[in-house]
């Protein structure tokens, strides 16, 4: 009898235990849960009936280790992460991607190189973040402006190699050969006018223009004022949302049954997020379960 007694406590336990330890699902049913090292959660999908729609398809490239995934909706950049939106996160914010995104560079560049068009997103569910993107420019007597996006907003950045003008030279991007600012807030387009700074100065060097993660740029070992030439890709974050094709969401009470809620972006546009104290993918029916904890009882 103590035997058993001493069994079904220990199966009790460990029945516990797989509670807490199971995740709970972010694809589609039979759909693949990764490509290569990125996990894909739906609306996002690596076959036909695994995403929402186009958008959202993922290529994935490769066997094994070389495996890689791709957006083809978009030049065909490399995805790195993709995340849903956290609750937990102090600020709500809608899923992330990040990707690989090419670097934009004067005409007068190699021509393998040169990329005279940049990025036109429009009519996506994508957008460039504002706070965890900077904008880059690099080259010397050199005005790099922002085009494409709210006329009545201007926005770019200047470069010189001048010793006197410019100021610490030890920070990156300070404007000594490299110059940064801020991403406006909600924008789908990027493209890039590359201006001289003195007319009367000729100036056949080459110049470049990108976003990058800013926490890439800070804790990256590279130096875009000196290695802009050996990139070709560099780390940007999209914002993702997808509440146009949710209206089956908008009742209150199917959102209380996904154990989820719906925010809005600083730009106006909704997203999905599971409740406090859930993890999960709002945007499937089977919605946000809790977080279970394993306990020990005497």
């Amino acid at each position: 009898m103590g035997v058993k007694l001493v069994m079904r406590i220990t199966s009790l336990l460990l029945l516990t235990y797989g509670l807490a330890e199971a995740k709970a699902p972010i694809a589609k049913p039979g759909c693949p849960t990764d490509c290569g090292n990125v996990s894909i959660p739906y609306p996002f999908g690596t076959r036909r009936g695994c995403y929402m729609n186009q958008s959202f398809e993922i290529v994935c490239n490769g066997t094994g280790s070389s495996t890689k995934a791709f957006l083809p909706s978009f030049y065909m950049m490399e995805v790195l992460t993709i995340s849903i939106s956290d609750p937990d996160y102090i600020i709500y914010e809608p899923g992330v991607i990040r990707v690989n995104m090419p670097i934009i560079s004067s005409s007068n560049c190699n021509v393998s190189r040169s990329r005279s068009g940049g990025v036109d997103m429009t009519g996506s569910p994508f957008f460039l973040s504002s706070y965890r993107n900077t904008f880059i420019s690099v080259g010397c007597n050199n005005m790099a402006l922002m085009t494409g996006i709210d006329p009545m907003v201007v926005v770019g950045c200047i470069s010189d190699c001048n010793n006197k003008s410019m100021t610490d030279k030890e920070v990156k991007c300070s404007g000594f050969n490299c110059c940064q600012t801020t991403v406006p807030i909600g924008i789908q387009v990027l493209n890039v006018d590359f201006k001289r700074i003195d007319e009367s100065k000729a100036s056949e060097e080459c110049k470049y223009a990108f976003l990058a993660d800013r926490q890439w740029l800070e804790s990256n070992n590279t130096d875009p004022s000196y290695d802009v030439q050996h990139l070709e890709y560099v780390p940007v974050f999209l914002e993702w949302t997808a509440s146009p094709n949710f209206s089956n969401m908008e009742s209150s009470t199917e959102l209380r049954r996904r154990n989820a809620f719906w925010y809005y972006t600083s730009y106006g546009v909704r997203f999905y997020s599971c409740l406090r104290g859930y993890e999960g993918n709002p945007y499937l029916p089977t919605g946000c379960q809790g977080k279970l904890k394993f306990k020990y009882h005497k």
